[in-house]
C-alpha cells in the first residue's frame, strides 16, 4: 500500500507541525475568547449562583425577622454604615436553617436599608 505524498518526508513533518499548531491555537482561542472554562471555574461559578439564588429568597425573610424585633430598627439607624451588618447578626442568628455569615448579613442590611427608605417615602 502506497502512502500519500503528504505523509512522506518533509511534507509529513510540515503536516504534523500544522496539526500541532492548530490544536494549540484552538485551545488558546477557546479559553481566551471562546468562553471555555475549566472544571474548577465551573464549580466556583455554580456555588456562587447557588448562593446568590439562596440569598435572593432568604433576604426578604431576614428583613421581616429583623424589623419584627423591638428596638432593632432604632439600633440599626444609630449604627454606623460599617457596623450595620453586625447589628443584623446580633438580632437575627439564622434564617430558614441558614446561619448568618458576613455576606448574608451584608445583603440583609442592604435589604433593611431599602425597606426603611421605602417606608420613609410612604410617610
Amino acid at each position: 500500500m502506497r502512502m500519500p505524498d503528504i505523509l512522506q518526508g518533509e511534507a509529513r513533518t510540515r503536516f504534523l507541525q500544522g496539526i500541532a499548531f492548530g490544536a494549540v491555537a484552538a485551545v488558546a482561542i477557546g479559553f481566551m475568547w471562546g468562553g471555555w472554562i475549566t472544571g474548577g471555574t465551573a464549580k466556583t461559578m455554580t456555588a456562587m449562583a447557588e448562593s446568590n439564588g439562596r440569598m435572593s429568597v432568604l433576604v426578604p425573610i431576614c428583613v421581616a425577622q429583623f424589623t419584627a424585633v423591638d428596638g432593632a430598627v432604632a439600633k440599626f439607624k444609630a449604627a454606623g454604615s460599617y457596623s450595620k451588618d453586625n447589628v443584623i447578626s446580633e438580632y437575627v442568628k439564622a434564617v430558614a436553617a441558614t446561619s448568618m455569615d458576613y455576606s448574608f448579613a451584608r445583603a440583609c442590611a442592604a435589604g433593611v436599608e431599602a425597606e426603611l427608605s421605602k417606608t420613609a417615602t410612604k410617610s
